[in-house]
């Protein structure tokens, strides 16, 4: 509907009627999707207590607000930038640490533009693991002016166009904001306190548009000249795959919820210049674009375009968002130099804590500033975090490989009897509801076992009417994977999720009959890629084969501990904001198992 309404004639008398039921639209499903984390920060006390601390910065740091930059499109966007004032004095030129986002720069403690003259907003909204630490001049996800300066940097903290001030057209991974990007890096590399050379460094869409600039989106993959190395802190790479459709289901909540809490009210102008841009908001891009179209790959970075020195955050803790997309960039990106840091934390903990701020800042020495003598060059690439449950990390270890080294990958066979093994047994049929079913299988352990990678399970399946008022069968059903944990006395392990979440499981997957061709370009073993160039209805009385990739993880299995897959037609493990959108028809879906039938891919190490 969305993509229609734009198209047409402004002067339409019905066009403000339509924009007012997208928006009211929109503010339902941000209240169904932001409701329970309110909920969470109200009974917890830390809407009135946010979980963080602030601190006053050096007073060595000058600030400069609202700086402009030209960019070659015509128009100008500002940015924050932070310098040292000894440096200014001396005349010694600074290397540059640079963000850039949609999230408004103004929003800082120090500028009293933060909710009761607090930290941003969403410290008061997402729990956190511990209690992240930073500068009363930070901005939400970015990096922290004081600790840079102090390291020899100046920071530049830049809005996207149409965001915060800046002029443009306001828009989201597209290649307009990259192509700013990287007009803004090449200005700013060109002032004259400037060494010319330029890290990238910020957390979720910060990280976002480094794959973006750093792949040259919007400048035919040519980098910036000046770009000496990226740090994207947990960031998607694939915004169809790995938000907005995941296996071809649509999400509807975390795109209401970031668009109304964090994008929309940082626009410069209304929303309606958004959307004349954009054809529609976030939260109708799955249903105005259900497939991946040249709207979808005009969002989409093209990783292999990435050559520069890369340190990327990959964690198992945001499932539902940036954990896919990290990991593929560390796989992807053509970078000689590149690591990854993993973890299964809160992110702004780990990105704010002094080991990453370290590690972070001998990455950039070595390559932004040049001390390719410092040792980093030495450091393992990755750090591999494996936990037994949400709180206890099992064990903390460097490895040289992604997915580790050493790793056998076998195939557990769901089983009739809701077994796990590896020995099929008859093939033999299940049947559960098309809207509300469920089935289980379990595996348990006779020694201890670590699963350290992505998995992938093939569902073999049919599609059955349900006998009930001559209905005919459905040609299409949502499904949902989970791999859950159980300990020695089957009592449910939790692990930490996305957006705070302290109940998630091992990890999950979501998969769609009609949309189950694979990219076989992409596609391994362990992770099935889909092609989601069209919607393929299931035949009345066809068999089918159904991927659903689960996203990468590292757990610790101890000898008597369980391995449970969930599998739905239904979203069973709730995940807010998260929330998808499911229209399953009534009927069956018949899951084919044992000898022949459906089977989990498992990366044991």
């Amino acid at each position: 509907m969305c993509g229609d309404l734009f198209g047409r004639d402004s002067g339409r008398e019905d066009i403000h009627e339509e924009e007012a039921m997208i928006e009211l639209k929109s503010l339902i499903q941000t209240v169904k999707s932001l409701g329970p984390v309110v909920g969470r920060a109200v009974s917890s006390g830390q809407l009135l207590e946010p979980q963080c601390e602030l601190f006053e910065p050096d007073p060595d740091v000058l600030c400069e607000y609202d700086v402009e930059i030209p960019v070659s499109d015509g128009f100008r966007l500002k940015a924050n930038i932070f310098r040292s004032r000894s440096a200014e004095r001396e005349g010694r030129r600074l290397p540059i640490i640079m963000c850039a986002h949609p999230y408004d720069n103004h929003l800082t403690p120090a500028l009293e533009n933060t909710p009761l003259g607090g930290p941003p907003q969403q410290y008061r909204l997402i729990a956190q693991e511990g209690r992240p630490r930073f500068s009363t001049l930070t901005s939400w996800e970015s990096p922290d002016p004081d600790f840079w300066v102090r390291a020899g940097y100046a920071v530049v903290n830049l809005n996207l166009p149409g965001y915060g001030g800046s002029e443009g057209p306001p828009s989201v991974f597209t290649p307009v904001q990259a192509r700013a990007y990287h007009d803004a890096l090449e200005y700013v590399a060109k002032l004259p306190w400037s060494t010319g050379r330029v890290g990238l460094n910020g957390v979720s869409f910060l990280a976002i548009t480094q794959f973006f600039v750093a792949s040259g989106h919007g400048t035919h993959g040519v980098a910036p000249p000046s770009l000496a190395a990226i740090s994207p802190w947990e960031g998607l790479s694939d915004p169809f795959r790995d938000v907005f459709l995941p296996g071809g289901v649509p999400e509807e909540g975390f795109p209401a919820f970031w668009w109304s809490t964090e994008v929309k009210p940082a626009l410069t102008g209304k929303p309606k210049g958004f959307i004349e841009v954009e054809g529609s908001s976030p939260p109708s891009y799955s249903h105005d674009h259900p497939v991946f179209d040249d709207w979808w790959r005009a969002k989409t970075p093209i990783l292999e375009n990435i050559h520069v020195p890369m340190l990327v955050c990959a964690s198992f803790s945001d499932h539902n968002l940036h954990t896919p997309g990290s990991f593929r960039a560390f796989e992807r990106v053509s970078s000689k130099h590149k690591w990854v840091y993993t973890h299964r934390g809160g992110k702004w903990d780990h990105y704010y804590s002094r080991e990453v701020q370290e590690l972070t800042k001998r990455f950039m020495d070595c390559f932004v500033k040049g001390e390719g003598d410092n040792g980093f060059l030495d450091v393992p690439r990755v750090r591999l975090e494996v936990r037994s449950s949400m709180d206890e990390v099992h064990e903390v270890r460097d490895v040289d490989a992604w997915p580790p080294a050493g790793r056998r990958e076998q195939t557990l066979m769901l089983g009739a009897d809701g077994s796990l093994d590896l020995a099929a047994k008859n093939s033999d049929r299940l049947v559960m509801d098309a809207q509300e079913g469920e089935l289980r299988f379990a595996h348990r352990f006779a020694e201890g076992r670590e699963i350290t990678g992505p998995m992938a399970l093939e569902l073999v399946l049919a599609l059955e009417a349900d006998g009930a008022n001559g209905a005919s069968a459905p040609t299409d059903v949502c499904l949902f994977a989970y791999v859950l944990k159980r300990d020695a006395q089957g009592k449910l392990v939790h692990f930490r999720g996305s957006v705070g979440s302290t109940s998630s499981p091992v990890t999950c997957g979501y998969g769609r009959a009609a949309m189950r061709r694979l990219d076989d370009q992409h596609t391994t073993s362990l992770q099935p890629v889909l092609a989601a160039t069209a919607l393929e209805p299931v035949e009345p009385g066809e068999v089918v084969k159904v991927p659903i990739g689960l996203a990468p993880s590292a757990t610790w299995f101890e000898a008597g501990s369980t391995l449970e897959v969930l599998i739905a037609t239904h979203e069973a493990i709730e995940a807010p904001p998260y929330r998808k959108t499911v229209t399953n028809e009534r009927g069956r879906v018949v899951l084919i198992v044992g000898e022949g039938g459906s089977g989990l891919r498992v990366p044991f190490v």
